[in-house]
């Protein structure tokens, strides 16, 4: 009787310890996913300045170099049919990532003038759009420094908790 409780209290320590790192984990990858978004920034603004390329096969390739074709904002944006701003606005609002609301209307903003003005206008587009990136990346590296070992340590100090009140 002894030796399952024992094992139940030490899977209660390890279920919440695993908990605290899945919401620690969801820090860790909002900023892996804005700095990714920032590269693909940079190629974009690369590629619109330098190649003359439609922005169709610009966003294939950012999909393919950056992201290794997983879904992400600029492949869904390619495969719909609606004209690109409200393509962009659809992909934000439908790719499941770890980004927050704040960083959504930061992208969303560069959808705004995609295909609608010249060249020059769009490189400073998305030259504003990468400011608000890195400041939105700064943002997300302060919460996860503030919030990762927070997280971490409150899983496992609940799991523990919890098995002294059921003892």
């Amino acid at each position: 009787m002894s030796i399952i409780k024992i094992i139940n209290l030490i899977s209660i320590i390890i279920v919440c310890t695993y908990l605290g790192i899945i919401k620690a984990k969801l820090y860790e990858n909002r900023v892996t996913e804005l700095n990714k978004f920032q590269n693909a920034l940079v190629m974009f603004k690369s590629k619109i300045e330098f190649t003359y390329e439609p922005l169709k096969s610009i966003f294939e390739d950012i999909s393919k170099v950056i992201y290794k074709d997983n879904e992400n904002i600029f492949y869904l944006t390619i495969k719909k049919d609606n004209d690109i701003n409200s393509s962009w606005c659809e992909a934000i609002n439908e790719i499941n990532n770890n980004l927050d609301n704040e960083d959504k209307e930061v992208i969303k903003m560069l959808g705004k003038l995609l295909g609608k003005t010249d060249i020059k206008g769009q490189v400073n587009e998305i030259a504003l759009t990468q400011n608000l990136i890195e400041k939105q990346i700064k943002k997300a590296e302060s919460e996860k420094s503030r919030n990762v070992k927070l997280y971490k340590t409150m899983g496992i100090v609940f799991g523990i908790g919890i098995c002294i009140i059921f003892i």
